[in-house]
């Protein structure tokens, strides 16, 4: 009985000092975002070898390329205007890290389209993102909360 009861508390150990399986990713974005045209979004868990194949494409290529065809795990969203989004994104791999990647009509900066969450954030349970005009950024959640209220 004993034995059983050790094991019950050295797992849940485990489980409370270990990352997060699940995180919760608060997308916000702003009316004028990308000229109040749609605009696709990408969360993609990435280990370091898909890090490395994905930040070598443009955030415009990826969107057509076989690359986002094969891979498993992306959480697909559609950006329009003023919108908030809720995305639970599952732990996959060892440094649990994601790529979030978007797609503005009249923006050539890969910086402004592509974002990594990464070591930082591992044990993160929420994670805020604002969408702006033609950019993307993560937040504190003072900041998502007011950008939320004046909309």
């Amino acid at each position: 009985m004993k034995r059983i009861g050790l094991v019950c508390i050295s797992v849940a150990a485990f489980f409370s000092c270990g990352p997060r399986p699940f995180s919760n990713l608060y997308l916000l974005s702003l009316p004028e975002t990308n000229e109040g045209r749609a605009m696709p979004l990408h969360v993609v868990p990435v280990d370091n070898m898909l890090m490395v194949k994905i930040t070598n494409v443009k955030p415009e290529e990826w969107f057509v390329s076989e690359m986002m065809e094969t891979t498993s795990g992306i959480k697909k969203r559609v950006l329009q205007g003023a919108q908030s989004e809720l995305v639970k994104i599952e732990r996959q791999n060892d440094r649990n890290d994601f790529v979030v990647i978007v797609d503005y009509a009249e923006s050539e900066s890969v910086d402004a389209q592509r974002i990594v969450i990464g070591e930082k954030y591992h044990k993160a349970k929420d994670i805020y993102i604002l969408v702006s005009k033609d950019a993307i950024r993560i937040v504190d959640k003072k900041v998502y909360e007011d950008f939320k209220r004046s909309m």
